[in-house]
């Protein structure tokens, strides 16, 4: 799989008409693409200004803003803290640094095999559910590497003795250790080693130097405690997920979390009973009772945001017809392979993208836009793009 990516019971919900028993409070009349598209603008954080109810409003920092949106992919770090950064108010990427630097935010494989930035105090429990998923998926994949049990020892040995002590070491000093104990790392086998031990709970990447972040050793570098598991891990995650994707449903918290339908139909039940139910097109979704009392409101319908690659906004969503309207998909996700192109987002669905330009010292954004916005969106859209580069100048 990798290049970067290796690769807290019951009956289903129904997708038909409302649950009754035990149920969500149901808000009646469907709600178009549309208005879904903006609620889930609002709910990521993603709408600026104090007119929102003060759950949803943009996070103060870049600690909460991962906090609130409970894991961000990441295997492009640039994208993934510039990911933080948009959904903190007034973020900029030395703050989004300093975050990884205290330890309150690490970067590791979750679910899908996948980095993600997540809050440290959450790491065990997404390891642990996901780890045997994983590391089964990726099996004959370190058999054709000749990775053995006993090269995993080999390499845990001496990251613990490099790493020990609250040393770092970046991923290319950490390959040059293991080649140095006879252990190869070409050929996408020094990442699958890394993977590997981080899905042990051996290794989380932490503070960054220059460029590039160092691994610590993961008991040194969490905090303590055991996390969750089994379907407490599922329930507190899927009540997270709602809140922060929302409206959603069983079937897009089972793709986001990397888990078979079957196993998160009981503890989405239990999360989904404490929120409200929506309705669009057939299927009965679900969100916090803050995000449904804006569907008769405009909230996010007049946002214009400027996201990364990879974002959440997109790829938090096994179905990305909400953020991406069809006659873009080919152009946002090209051969529809999973390289997701950076996006302009207007309403919450996507009306552009956006290149990195200038030089490193005074990056700038150049917008190119599928469609024409009227005035007043064009001008939202133009403050969007200022808001880029002023992170990047932070």
């Amino acid at each position: 799989m990798p290049t970067d990516s290796v690769s807290p019971t019951g009956s289903p919900i129904s997708t038909g008409s409302p649950i009754s028993t035990g149920s969500p409070i149901s808000t009646g009349s469907p709600i178009s693409t549309t208005a879904l598209a903006r609620l889930r603008l609002v709910a990521q954080g993603l709408v600026p200004g104090d007119s929102l109810p003060p759950p949803l409003r943009m996070s103060p920092d870049p600690v909460s803003a991962v906090r609130r949106m409970t894991a961000l992919q990441s295997q492009d770090l640039p994208a993934g803290m510039l990911a933080v950064g948009v959904r903190a108010d007034g973020a900029t990427a030395s703050g989004v640094a300093a975050a990884l630097a205290s330890g309150a935010v690490v970067r590791t494989w979750t679910m899908r095999g996948t980095l993600f930035l997540v809050l440290a105090e959450d790491v065990r429990t997404y390891v642990k559910l996901a780890s045997a998923r994983v590391m089964r998926s990726a099996a004959s994949r370190h058999r054709g590497l000749g990775i053995a049990e006993e090269d995993v020892a080999v390499v845990r040995k001496v990251a613990e003795e490099r790493l020990g002590g609250g040393n770092g070491l970046t991923r290319a000093e950490l390959f040059d250790a293991f080649q140095a104990a006879g252990q190869p790392t070409g050929g996408q086998r020094g990442i699958h080693l890394l993977s590997i031990l981080s899905h042990r709970l051996v290794l989380v990447q932490g503070p960054l130097r220059g460029r590039q972040q160092e691994f610590r050793l993961a008991e040194e570098w969490l905090p303590p405690g055991e996390g969750l598991a089994g379907d407490d891990a599922l329930e507190y995650l899927a009540g997270r997920y709602v809140a922060s994707h929302g409206p959603v449903d069983e079937r897009d918290f089972a793709w986001w979390i990397g888990q078979p339908l079957g196993s998160v139909r009981g503890p989405f039940r239990a999360a989904a009973a404490k929120v409200v139910a929506v309705e669009n097109e057939g299927r009965v979704l679900f969100c916090t009772p803050e995000v449904a009392s804006l569907l008769d409101s405009r909230a996010g319908a007049r946002t214009a945001v400027a996201l990364p690659g990879y974002d959440e906004l997109a790829l938090g969503y096994p179905d990305r017809s909400v953020a991406i309207p069809a006659p873009y998909l080919e152009r946002l996700i090209p051969g529809v392979n999973g390289v997701f192109k950076a996006m302009l987002s207007f309403g919450g669905r996507a009306v552009g993208t956006w290149l990195k330009e200038g030089t490193p010292a005074a990056p700038r954004v150049r917008p190119e836009l599928f469609e024409e916005l009227p005035p007043a969106a064009a001008d939202a859209m133009a403050r969007a793009v200022a808001r880029i580069e002023k992170y990047w100048a932070g």
